[in-house]
């Protein structure tokens, strides 16, 4: 029986889990992290550890060095996907475009749309990367919040819109992809968001 992830706790394999990883071992992580997530997304859940290992063309032990258990590996994915949405929300911001928070948010849709085998794992451990993974979550809202200031100064959205009313209804989004399953397609998420976003503008 593994040990369960604690909410609040460094995940483990991170590079934020209080060492610093070599060159070869960040590029190890990264190649195992790309192979899981393609995995999960095609396979499903009961791929092993040891066979995105040897599809990642590392050894089994590298996989169990920097994720334990198959939980931790389901989050480090999750978590790698919020701090890639970090880096498009800096992108986005760095353009100066007032609508910006609209292509956050669909970007957001997608990327739950890609990886809602792993989310649905996550729901079903009763992980919650807002507990898991406070710092990464909080980074992503303060970036949608950032990009909603901006349209509404712009006047590009409505002006009782709040943050929190994005994620909420980011989040809701994921359940009904997680609840459609393998049924939901990209062209199905794209068509929820661009509703999401019709809905958001004055």
């Amino acid at each position: 029986m593994t040990e369960p992830i604690r909410p609040g706790a460094e995940p483990p394999g991170t590079p934020g889990g209080g060492r610093v990883l070599r060159a070869d071992a960040r590029r190890n992580r990264e190649r195992v992290l790309r192979t899981a997530q393609r995995l999960f997304a095609t396979e499903g859940l009961d791929v092993s550890l040891d066979e995105i290992a040897r599809r990642a063309g590392v050894g089994p032990g590298t996989v169990h060095r920097h994720f334990p258990t198959k939980e931790a590996l389901y989050l480090a994915v999750a978590t790698d996907q919020l701090e890639r949405l970090i880096a498009e929300a800096e992108a986005l911001a760095a353009t100066g475009d007032p609508e910006a928070v609209f292509a956050l948010l669909a970007r957001m849709m997608a990327s739950g749309a890609e990886n809602a085998t792993v989310k649905s794992a996550l729901t079903a451990a009763e992980f919650d990367l807002r507990t898991a993974a406070p710092q990464v979550a909080a980074d992503l809202t303060r970036h949608v919040a950032d990009l909603l200031a901006r349209a509404h100064a712009a006047r590009v959205v409505r002006p009782d819109v709040t943050a929190a009313d994005l994620m909420a209804l980011v989040a809701g989004a994921f359940a009904a992809i997680r609840h459609a399953g393998a049924e939901t397609s990209p062209d199905r998420s794209a068509h929820l968001a661009r509703l999401i976003i019709d809905g958001l503008r004055p």
